[in-house]
């Protein structure tokens, strides 16, 4: 076999670099070019210990920065696979001491105020104001229907809800607003006909499931809304996943 497959290690990181894959007529020069790829340590500050199998320590050779770049790895007694080439940097400023390349908690983080989110467009705080502006149709703010527009019409009528069950996914217009449902039925006498009373995946509803003092179901606050049988689809809805893109 004319490859063999080495996993290389270093001084200053954690990580294991595994099967890394050389022909055994490459020179050093490309075992060195690779070591600064993957660990950003230069060939001149490279000290490599080679060893005859990644889970043990038997050291077979030391190549220090010094030794030409012309030798080829099989002098080094690189010829099978399993073997560990170990990098010790002997660089005294590496921009590996210290955890500097792995350790995410020296990172300086961008941290955004409340102020400054909340005037950003895009997000999902800003398409949850969107939302509610659309909603027109919950009965905090729909206009009162008089009980004699209700004598003898269907139109909010048992079966304007027969489509709904309760614990079924649905969408509700306007806005395509994913939830559950979770109530059907009456609500006061000033809210005349049948209503569906839906837990949104997203605060984009008007209520808690609470109207007038009644609990009809638990939902966190605008998480849930009572709207006409006729503004809900039942179906396949799952809720969706903000970082989703159609893109």
């Amino acid at each position: 076999d004319a490859l063999v497959v080495l996993d290389v290690t270093h001084s200053n990181l954690e990580q294991r670099h595994a099967e890394l894959r050389f022909a055994k007529h490459d020179s050093l020069e490309t075992l060195r070019t690779r070591i600064h790829q993957k660990t950003g340590t230069s060939a001149q500050f490279q000290h490599l210990l080679v060893y005859d199998n990644h889970d043990d320590n038997s050291l077979l050779h030391e190549i220090p920065p010094e030794t030409s770049d012309d030798i080829k790895l099989g002098y080094f007694g690189i010829l099978h696979h399993g073997m560990r080439v170990h990098c010790v940097d002997l660089n005294p400023h590496s921009g590996s001491a210290g955890g500097a390349y792995e350790d995410v908690s020296l990172v300086e983080k961008y941290r955004m105020t409340e102020d400054e989110y909340d005037a950003r467009k895009g997000t999902l705080r800003d398409w949850g104001r969107q939302q509610r502006e659309l909603v027109v149709d919950e009965p905090d703010v729909v206009a009162p229907i008089k009980m004699s527009e209700m004598v003898g019409s269907d139109e909010y009528g048992l079966d304007s809800v027969a489509h709904c069950q309760v614990g079924q996914r649905c969408q509700v217009e306007p806005g395509q607003r994913r939830g559950e449902i979770a109530f059907i039925g009456k609500l006061s006498q000033e809210k005349p006909g049948h209503w569906v009373g839906v837990r949104f995946d997203e605060p984009v509803g008007q209520n808690n499931g609470v109207d007038n003092g009644v609990v009809f179901f638990e939902a966190m606050d605008r998480y849930g809304a009572f709207v006409r049988g006729k503004k809900v689809v039942t179906g396949d809805f799952p809720e969706r996943d903000i970082f989703d893109s159609d893109d």
